[in-house]
């Protein structure tokens, strides 16, 4: 059985590096859409 609990916490590891990964690309494309629609407030 502590096989599986130990793939079962990689895999919310890996969820958790997946969610904190999506949030940062997220925040970069907010980041380069406003840029891109403002250019001279940067």
């Amino acid at each position: 059985m502590s096989r599986f609990a130990t793939m079962r916490e990689g895999a919310a590891v890996m969820t958790l590096d997946l969610w904190l990964a999506a949030i940062a690309a997220l925040g970069l494309l907010a980041y380069l859409a406003a840029v891109l629609a403002r250019p001279e407030r940067f």
